[in-house]
């Protein structure tokens, strides 16, 4: 049986690869600060640390989904956001090198300025703020080692998590009878957690290398989206305010539209990147 390695297996993302393919391959999941059942513990920014654990599980694939992604933060924090998305990065690529394990680094759609939208893999990156600046020199300093890598850029992460996102957020939000404001003039491509997840495996699986858009297949605004959540799990949508991102302070600047291509995901993979319903719909299902 292969062996999994997941960065920030206690994150939304890392969290759903045992859940979805722990009968498929031996996974383990590490955690820094938020411990999570079978998990260990392991310190991105520790190279001895990292070179050590990674090199005694001697892993076929290292999933590294750890990051700082809170974008405010990180325009805040920009030492501390470097440390961990770009040197902590490095020293995944270091030991990967060493131990030949293939490596799939979760990347993002804000690495571009968002002027237009529906992204390609090789359109011009123009990162606007300091956390996708350092996602994109993770995907750089990962190139200058010699490892087997694929890139897996996601967009607007969503599925049930301990923590909130952005769908369970509204969904609690219009349970509890409140008013919401979703802003109407920003673009995504939301990703089911659980799809990207499928599709990142897929892409071990088929030893895919080189950037993918690994993201949902469909281009929709901040308040549509909400008005989905809501159609989907039969809450209120006349809680849904619009407003527009100027009425809304914000630290960092956010990408208008960061919808992304996922033509070559679906293609080289054979995978189904779903839209907002259908995602959401996945979710109802699960949880009934």
């Amino acid at each position: 049986m292969k062996n999994l390695f997941i960065t920030g297996g206690s994150g939304l993302l890392g969290s759903k690869f045992e859940y979805l393919a722990g009968d498929r391959y031996d996974i383990t999941v590490t955690h820094h600060k938020n411990p999570v059942p079978n998990s260990i513990s392991f310190n991105i920014t520790d190279e001895k640390d990292v070179l050590e654990k990674i090199s005694a599980l001697n892993p076929d694939l290292v999933v590294h989904s750890a990051a700082m992604t809170n974008v405010d933060y990180c325009e805040d924090h920009p030492d501390e956001a470097w440390k961990l998305n770009v040197t902590g990065t490095e020293n995944i690529a270091r030991a990967c090198e060493k131990t030949g394990s293939k490596l799939i680094y979760v990347s993002t759609d804000f690495v571009f300025d968002g002027e237009r939208g529906m992204y390609r893999e090789e359109d011009e990156t123009s990162p606007l703020g300091h956390y996708a600046l350092t996602k994109l020199k993770g995907e750089e300093v990962i190139q200058k080692y010699d490892v087997n890598y694929a890139v897996a850029r996601v967009s607007v992460l969503y599925g049930w998590h301990h923590r909130m996102n952005f769908v369970t957020w509204v969904i609690d939000e219009l349970k509890n009878g409140r008013n919401i404001n979703i802003v109407t003039d920003q673009y995504n491509s939301p990703t089911l957690a659980d799809n990207a997840a499928e599709a990142i495996l897929k892409l071990f699986e088929l030893d895919k290398t080189g950037i993918y858009h690994t993201a949902g297949g469909e281009r929709v605004n901040r308040f549509d989206f909400a008005v989905n959540i809501a159609d989907v799990f039969e809450l209120d949508p006349n809680l849904i305010n619009s407003i527009e991102s100027t009425n809304f302070v914000q630290k960092a600047k956010r990408p208008k539209d960061s919808s992304l291509d996922i033509n070559k995901i679906e293609r080289d993979t054979g995978m189904k990147m779903m839209g907002t319903v259908e995602g959401l719909e996945y979710m109802k299902k699960i949880m009934e």
